[in-house]
């Protein structure tokens, strides 16, 4: 760890140390569609937080996907209900936002934290600070957020048990495209083998993260890469799916942002796509990048975000009116200059 890293996590620690000890209660948060890493740095900082005596809830906009609900085995992680939730929010010491600094991206439970007398805190490793939050912890140099917030505890001297340590850990393999994603750094896999000497199963996590894959999701993909494109020379590859294909595989509530990441193992792709026709006329965005080249640049444009290798957004139109609006500006950011 760098100079600069140990400064930084010290000067976090002094920020929120202030903010913790007092605490009573706090609530934990992350972005919509939550993902690895979101939930990931929830689930750790819950086992912090709980073992110094402070009464802990995870609140999400929406269940958690299968793929993570081994890391959840008491089942702790709840879906906001306004009348369920609202009270609790309003009148916790501390809200916690992980992984996101977006306003906009807290979904429903927006109106309940904007009315809240809570000290709101936000811990993300994106490169974007909203000054909605009191407290901002960003820190652009972490690979995932889960593994800001192992550091922040350690600096803040405190200890993780097994549990919160499989989380961070989650947080890290899928931020990081399991340690191949630009942002794996020395760093990185320091605090990786920090949560491997905390128990941490590697085969385990492997095997519930990326192999509970469903038939439906496999049949989608298959149709998919059917009908794969290639342009610029092969280095822009893209796919996409109708409504109707994602209901004739009975994929319907299946995340299909992960087949585009097969796209990237073509030799001599470095930008991939996966267009997904959506109800009321919208499409989903998936983009992939390989390297330096920034496709959360990319998804900004329209709307969305991300990180510089993995990045999505929603727009409104048709498929393929999605697909002949998004499609010029994959070919300007392939033949920008280095």
């Amino acid at each position: 760890m760098t100079g600069k890293d140990r400064a930084m996590l010290a000067d976090a620690a002094r920020r929120l140390q202030p903010l913790v000890d007092p605490a009573r209660s706090a609530a934990l948060t992350t972005h919509i569609t939550p993902d690895g890493d979101g939930i990931g740095a929830e689930l750790c900082l819950r086992g912090y937080l709980r073992s110094r005596g402070i009464e802990t809830r995870i609140i999400n906009t929406e269940p958690l996907p299968a793929r993570y609900r081994f890391l959840d085995p008491d089942g702790c992680v709840e879906v906001f209900e306004r009348g369920r939730h609202e009270e609790y929010l309003r009148n916790a010491d501390l809200i916690f936002m992980l992984d996101n600094s977006a306003t906009s991206r807290m979904g429903p439970l927006e109106p309940s934290i904007r009315a809240s007398r809570a000290t709101t805190i936000c811990i993300d490793h994106h490169n974007v600070t909203e000054p909605f939050w009191k407290v901002n912890i960003i820190d652009p140099d972490a690979c995932a957020t889960g593994e800001l917030v192992f550091q922040i505890i350690k600096a803040m001297g405190g200890e993780i048990d097994r549990n919160a340590a499989q989380a961070a850990y989650v947080s890290m393999v899928t931020d990081t495209g399991y340690f191949r994603f630009s942002k794996t750094s020395p760093r990185c896999h320091e605090a990786a083998a920090e949560l491997l000497a905390a128990g941490v199963d590697p085969p385990r996590v492997y095997a519930e993260v990326y192999e509970r894959n469903t038939a439906a999701l496999m049949r989608l993909g298959g149709v998919a890469l059917a009908d794969l494109r290639q342009e610029e020379g092969g280095r822009l590859a893209w796919i996409r799916l109708t409504r109707e294909q994602v209901q004739g595989c009975q994929a319907e509530l299946e995340d299909t942002s992960d087949i585009v990441n097969d796209l990237l193992t073509i030799d001599g792709v470095v930008m991939a796509v996966l267009f997904k026709e959506l109800e009321g006329d919208r499409t989903k965005l998936s983009f992939r990048s390989k390297g330096s080249l920034d496709i959360n640049r990319l998804a900004a444009r329209f709307g969305g975000g991300g990180h510089t290798n993995a990045a999505g957004a929603i727009v409104a139109g048709t498929l393929q009116e999605a697909i002949q609006r998004v499609l010029p500006s994959c070919r300007e950011l392939l033949n920008q200059p280095a």
